[in-house]
């Protein structure tokens, strides 16, 4: 498989989301709940916030106003057109470990790897929130023991325990901790590989069966996926 193919599978399960990761609506909506301002004139930022959705909710939510920040931001700049709130969240195309601007409520859902880790990802992201705000983190961790398979595609990992005491070394303290639920996470990846299918051809629907197979025999139920509610210490 050629990079173009894998970036068109990609785009069509993005395309199938309204998270581009393991959350529900009853989890959206708390995280909306837990992330309110805490004084006024509050900005929000998304670091890598794929089609803006989680932006878009929390900015209408709270009548704030907010930066997202994607290498390709078009989709996400139709969707807020389409709320009505082009003229309160404005979405840069744009690489995010770029951005130097600091806001009061910044997010970074499965998006460290734009740093490298999680270590160097909630380093940079300390220094982008600002004192008294508060970072949504969310990433990968090993909930079990990985086989040589999955860590040969996530990497290596930390426990939820080890995500939590980077967060600490990295200046915050976290204010909420919570995992993804295995409902969540079947969700998920279920509608992921419904995008690819729907492209119809023998070489996406090969890819969905890899992709199906990898899941429910290598990292169901073995990579977590963790939402970490922190502020600067």
């Amino acid at each position: 498989m050629d990079g173009q193919d894998r970036d068109a599978y990609l785009a069509a399960a993005a395309a199938n989301l309204t998270f581009n990761a393991p959350l529900g609506e009853q989890r959206a909506a708390e995280l909306v709940r837990r992330l309110a301002p805490t004084g006024a004139g509050w900005r929000a930022l998304d670091l890598g916030c794929g089609n803006g959705e989680l932006l878009l909710r929390l900015c209408e939510a709270h009548g704030i106003d907010g930066d997202g920040i994607e290498r390709d931001a078009a989709g996400a700049r139709l969707r807020a057109t389409e709320r009505g709130l082009s003229d309160r969240v404005t979405f840069h195309s744009a690489d995010a470990a770029t951005w130097d601007r600091p806001a009061d409520l910044v997010v970074n859902v499965g998006a460290g790897h734009i740093w490298g880790d999680a270590a160097r990802a909630l380093a940079a992201l300390h220094r982008l929130t600002a004192p008294g705000g508060k970072l949504l983190f969310a990433d990968g961790f090993y909930q079990a023991s990985p086989g040589d398979q999955v860590r040969e595609i996530f990497g290596d990992r930390p426990g939820l325990g080890a995500l939590a005491r980077l967060a600490v070394d990295a200046g915050f303290r976290p204010l909420h901790v919570a995992v993804s639920t295995l409902a969540e996470w079947d969700d998920f990846e279920s509608d992921w590989r419904a995008g690819i299918e729907c492209l119809g051809t023998p070489q996406a629907r090969a890819f969905a069966d890899q992709r199906r197979d990898e899941y429910l025999d290598g990292y169901r139920d073995v990579v977590g996926f963790g939402w970490l509610i922190l502020t600067p210490a």
